[in-house]
C-alpha cells in the first residue's frame, strides 16, 4: 500500500510539481509575448489557481481592490485572500473582485523576476495599503495578529540574493509596514550556497522578556530562510496565520451582516 508522510526539512512533492507548473505558465508567457501585463496576468493566475484549489472553504482567493468603509479604492492588488464568508461587492469576467475591508487576510503583491528596485517599490506600495487598512478600527496596529499581513511573492530573482537582502532589509520598515519577501528560485549560484532552491527574507521583532535585540536601530533581525519548496512553507504559514487572524478578529455573523450595510447603500425607492 502507497504511503506519503512529509517530513519537516525535506522537500514536499506535492508543493514542488505545484511550483513547477506556476514556474511553466510564467515561462510560456515569457516566451510568448513582451507585453508586461500579458505577463504578469500569467503569472497572477496560476498562482490564484493554486490558493482556490488548497484553501480551505473558509478562505477564498481572487485578484482586485478592496473598499475601506470610507468608499477609498485600494491600488490593484494581484492576490488577496479573503474571509469567505463575505459577499463581493462586484467581480469582473475575469475573475478580478472589488471586496470589504474587513474582508482581506492577506494580501500578495507577484514578480516574475525580482530585483532590488522591485523590492523598494513594494515596500513602498505596501505602506500605503497599511494606510488604507488602517481605516478598520481593528487593523490600527499594521503587525496586530488581525491586520491584513502582506507578502512580496518572487517566482525568480535577476539578482544575486546579497543584493535583494540589502535592498529588502534597507528598506523595510516592519514596524509601519511588516511585509515578508519569498522566493520560488533562488540564482542557481545562490542556490547552491543556501542549500534550497528559494526561500523566505524576513525581519523577526526583538524579543523584549530576553532583551535580545538585532543589529537594525528598531531592533528586529534581519534574516533569510532557505527552503526546498517555498510554495510549501508558503500554503502553510498562510493558512495557519490565517485562522490565528480570523480568530482575532472573531467576527460573527452579526458583525458581518453589519459590515454589509457599511460600505453600500443599496438603491431602494
Amino acid at each position: 500500500m502507497k504511503t506519503y508522510k512529509h517530513y519537516h526539512g525535506t522537500p514536499n512533492q506535492i508543493m514542488a510539481q505545484e511550483e513547477v507548473s506556476i514556474l511553466l505558465c510564467v515561462e510560456r508567457a515569457l516566451a510568448s509575448s513582451s507585453n508586461s501585463q500579458t505577463i504578469g496576468r500569467n503569472g497572477e493566475l496560476p498562482f490564484i489557481s493554486f490558493l482556490q484549489r488548497y484553501l480551505p472553504n473558509t478562505l477564498r482567493a481572487a485578484s482586485g481592490h478592496f473598499i475601506t468603509p470610507n468608499g477609498d479604492i485600494s491600488p490593484q492588488l494581484d492576490a488577496i485572500v479573503f474571509d469567505a464568508r463575505y459577499p463581493l461587492l462586484s467581480e469582473n469576467t475575469d475573475g478580478s473582485a472589488l471586496l470589504m475591508l474587513n474582508s482581506v487576510v492577506h494580501i500578495y503583491e507577484l514578480k516574475t523576476n525580482l530585483t532590488a528596485r522591485d523590492i523598494r517599490k513594494s515596500i513602498e506600495n505596501s505602506k500605503k495599503i497599511t494606510t488604507l487598512t488602517q481605516q478598520v478600527k481593528e487593523f490600527e496596529t499594521p503587525d496586530g495578529w488581525g491586520s491584513p499581513r502582506q507578502t512580496l511573492l518572487a517566482y525568480r530573482t535577476e539578482q544575486k540574493l546579497e543584493t535583494l537582502e540589502a535592498a529588502f532589509f534597507g528598506a523595510s520598515s516592519p514596524e509601519i509596514s511588516p511585509m515578508d519577501s519569498i522566493v520560488l528560485r533562488c540564482l542557481p549560484n545562490d542556490a547552491a550556497i543556501i542549500g534550497g532552491v528559494g526561500g523566505t527574507l524576513h525581519l523577526e521583532p526583538p524579543f523584549p522578556e530576553e532583551n535580545a535585540r538585532g543589529p537594525r536601530p528598531d531592533g528586529y533581525f534581519p534574516m533569510f530562510i532557505p527552503s526546498h519548496t517555498p510554495l510549501s512553507d508558503l500554503y502553510y504559514s498562510l493558512v495557519q496565520n490565517a485562522y490565528y487572524t480570523l480568530g482575532e478578529r472573531d467576527y460573527s455573523f452579526n458583525d458581518i451582516g453589519a459590515h454589509f450595510n457599511d460600505y453600500m447603500s443599496w438603491a431602494t425607492a
